[in-house]
């Protein structure tokens, strides 16, 4: 879970693309791509039925999801009110955290939290703070606000810890035994774990661990707008269509879903060299981002290769402090143009995939064991998004 805003800047790397000649070559393409980062899993499904499957090692097919957990999580929010335990999401979390009444924690809701909007401190790097933490609610319950609550998008891990803990108390359940019961059994999903802090409360960060197959059925459920295969209602389409709908702060978001662009562009903003002095910017950080000026990139990951090229081995951990640690996000340096959005996706650290096409009927989950070998940004496979936009394309 380290770096995890980095790793969804991989995630969500994007670049114009053209069909392939035909469904063979985009899926030799993917299966091809998908080995050479070392993947352990790949499941791609249409109408049409299974596309391409490459299975785990016996007895290693459930993998943790890392961030994509947050999507699941996500999902039991829609399923409390679906079940009228939770009236809005735009309830203010101090309805279930009385002690939250007071100061501007006051004016966080739920959504905030999902829409990583509530302005609570957050280290960029998760390892920092969270991963260890013998209580992860109580920590995000005592964390400052550094600014104002619904105004800024920041990648929040700290604020999704708290969503186990409202689930069970709204729900009266803890998360992962209410998830089961109201989705996991439902779906045919019986082989899962899921990661607890000390205190006993499951993960909202990162945590849960499922086969390939068992997360594609939750992309179908999503697919297919809350009802299974079989016919039968899980999620209301209002709590669907909530999940994956444009949030006020970031087109990039909805609550705790990925919202991908069938393209974009980045260029180097023309005030950009003012704005970075006036952060006191690391000068090779500084140096780096101004080497972009009169260039075009036309994916996120063009970007970041740019700039990781230009930063060495520990780009990541400099990222992390010049960027996100002043309260940055690309949008204030580069300017973006995006196309409509042509998939949503649920995507964890290491290169955890789940990308839902709904036009073309496309399921894809792409997973990777978390391994001391792991070589990013190669074994990420962040043009897997792109590569299952292209398959689509075919179809």
């Amino acid at each position: 879970m380290r770096a995890p805003l980095l790793a969804c800047l991989f995630f969500l790397a994007l670049r114009p693309f053209a069909a392939a000649a035909n469904t063979p070559d985009a899926l030799a393409a993917i299966e091809r791509n998908a080995r050479n980062a070392h993947s352990d899993a790949v499941y791609i499904e249409s109408g049409r039925g299974v596309l391409l499957r490459i299975a785990p090692a016996a007895g290693e097919d459930r993998i943790h999801l890392m961030s994509a957990t947050k999507s699941v999580v996500a999902l039991a929010i829609g399923l409390l009110l679906d079940d009228g335990k939770l009236a809005s999401i735009d309830e203010p979390v101090s309805t279930v955290y009385p002690e939250w009444r007071q100061g501007r924690k006051r004016d966080i809701t739920i959504r905030m939290l999902m829409d990583h909007t509530s302005g609570l401190q957050n280290a960029a790097n998760a390892g920092v703070e969270l991963e260890g933490a013998p209580d992860l609610v109580k920590l995000a319950l005592a964390a400052e606000v550094s600014s104002d609550p619904g105004t800024t998008f920041a990648y929040n891990n700290k604020a999704t810890n708290l969503l186990p803990d409202i689930v069970q108390r709204l729900a009266g359940k803890p998360l992962d035994v209410y998830l089961d019961e109201r989705l996991f059994k439902p779906l045919g999903i019986t082989a899962h774990a899921w990661m607890k802090d000390q205190a006993g409360t499951p993960m909202g960060m990162a945590g849960l661990s499922l086969s390939a197959v068992d997360l594609a059925a939750i992309g179908r459920l999503m697919l297919d707008g809350g009802v299974t295969p079989g016919g039968k209602r899980l999620l209301s389409e209002r709590s669907v269509a909530l999940m994956t709908a444009e949030s006020a702060r970031s087109p990039d978001v909805g609550l705790l879903w990925w919202r991908i662009p069938a393209w974009e562009h980045y260029r180097l903003k023309a005030g950009a060299a003012t704005l970075l002095s006036a952060r006191s910017m690391d000068a090779v950080m500084l140096d780096a981002l101004l080497a972009a000026d009169g260039q075009v990139f036309d994916s996120k990951l063009a970007l970041i290769s740019f700039l990781a090229e230009r930063l060495g081995p520990s780009w990541p951990q400099r990222y992390a402090a010049e960027i996100t640690g002043r309260g940055l996000k690309l949008g204030d340096i580069f300017d973006i143009d995006r196309g409509p959005v042509a998939a949503y996706a649920a995507n964890g650290y290491l290169g955890q995939h789940l990308v839902i096409v709904p036009d073309k009927g496309v399921v894809a989950v792409r997973q990777i064991q978390r391994r001391e070998s792991h070589s990013a940004p190669l074994d990420d496979y962040a043009a897997f998004p792109m590569d299952v936009l292209r398959l689509a394309e075919t179809l």
